[in-house]
């Protein structure tokens, strides 16, 4: 009796064992890794990253915008733990820069955290993936890709519209507004961003490169709204966008 409860009991924790081992051998944190078009971030970090079992390797780079500064190439080793990879960063002569963990935020997004104060590497930033992850979670994110605009709103002061494409996280696209008495048109502008949940935060860059504004979308009924979050009188404050 004894040896068939130690059997059964063994054969349970075996079982536990395996399931626990299978689900940290996933390679959930391998892939490209990128904050262009995180319009909040002070810079653009890349991370390439490659996980075997709960072992993870690879390189970074993290470009400044503020101050043009960078980073180099940076070498990356760490491990994987209940869905968080504890990575640390060290230079070409192998001097340990600084720490950090990643986490995921949705099928598409990372997200870094530093542990330490380290000027070479963000506080935080949420990385993009540049790849399909088959084996990450299947997190819903709520699609911008199409065309809109304001047209129809009798209160508008002028017509704002855009077309818009969506990878992942990541949108991309062109917007214009153009003023009900001709007196601005701002032509065609870029548009880059990301989606955090149901919001897109976005930026709007004139044909130069330049700046214009930031601004988020966001669900409003069955519609999309447009909200500005700078102060730019290139572009509306708000608008109610169709599709």
């Amino acid at each position: 009796m004894i040896s068939r409860v130690f059997i059964i009991t063994a054969t349970i924790l075996s079982s536990i064992c395996a399931s626990n081992i299978t689900a940290q051998t996933g390679k959930i944190f391998s892939g490209k890794f990128s904050s262009e078009g995180d319009v909040t971030a002070s810079g653009i970090m890349t991370l390439e990253l490659s996980q075997t079992g709960t072992k993870i390797e690879g390189v970074s780079n993290y470009q400044s915008v503020t101050d043009d500064s960078n980073s180099g190439m940076l070498s990356v080793n760490g491990y994987a733990k209940d869905n968080v990879a504890y990575i640390r960063f060290r230079d070409q002569r192998g001097n340990v820069v600084a720490d950090g963990s990643v986490s995921l935020k949705d099928a598409a997004t990372l997200y870094f955290k530093q542990t330490t104060n380290s000027s070479m590497l963000p506080s935080v930033a949420f990385l993009y993936g540049k790849e399909s992850h088959s084996n990450t979670p299947n997190v819903s994110v709520r699609s911008y890709t199409g065309s809109y605009s304001n047209e129809g709103d009798t209160t508008a002061k002028g017509i704002i519209s855009f077309d818009i494409s969506q990878s992942g996280s990541k949108i991309e696209g062109t917007a214009n507004y153009k003023t009900n008495d001709d007196q601005l048109d701002t032509g065609l502008l870029s548009v880059n961003g990301y989606v955090k949940v149901d919001t897109a935060y976005i930026r709007f860059r004139d044909q130069k490169g330049q700046t214009v504004a930031d601004g988020i979308l966001y669900p409003s009924g069955s519609n999309t709204a447009f909200k500005q979050t700078t102060s730019s009188n290139s572009l509306p404050y708000k608008a109610t966008l169709y599709r």
